[in-house]
């Protein structure tokens, strides 16, 4: 497309002073902010709409992952903390880290990250060779 537009500002300004194909003088000057409009435009549809389409339904799918909280779900942080849920308030949810201790902690119900099977949780305490809160 970069050619085309070269090869039509050659053809406008032809020796001896006369008009080629263009039309006349000055004819071809918007042909250059068409072809850069087209571009930008074609840019957008390919790249950056499909883009905002997948964030936004990312949005969605967590908002629903957050409305859908509730006691006794397996947790994980964005800060990596694993736990289970304890209470879910309006805006912050209480979480139980080490059932022995009765550990528990209080995020924000934005810091969760994702909710986990109760099954993931006890195949980390497995790869990890001990249960959580035990001393060693």
């Amino acid at each position: 497309m970069i050619t085309y537009a070269i090869i039509a500002q050659e053809t406008e300004q032809t020796p001896g002073g006369t008009a080629g194909p263009a039309g006349g003088k000055g004819g071809g000057d918007y042909s250059f902010f068409i072809i850069v409009a087209v571009m930008i435009a074609i840019m957008y549809l390919l790249l950056f709409r499909p883009q905002q389409k997948r964030e936004k339904e990312r949005q969605r799918k967590r908002e629903e992952m957050l409305k859908a909280l509730r006691k006794s779900d397996h947790v994980v942080t964005i800060g990596g903390i694993h736990g289970v849920v304890a209470s879910v308030g309006e805006e912050e949810v209480t979480i139980k880290v080490d059932e022995r201790n009765d550990v528990r902690i209080r995020v924000s119900r934005d810091a969760i990250g994702k909710i986990v099977g109760e099954d993931a949780e006890k195949d980390a305490e497995k790869k990890l060779g001990d249960t959580p809160g035990e001393n060693r």
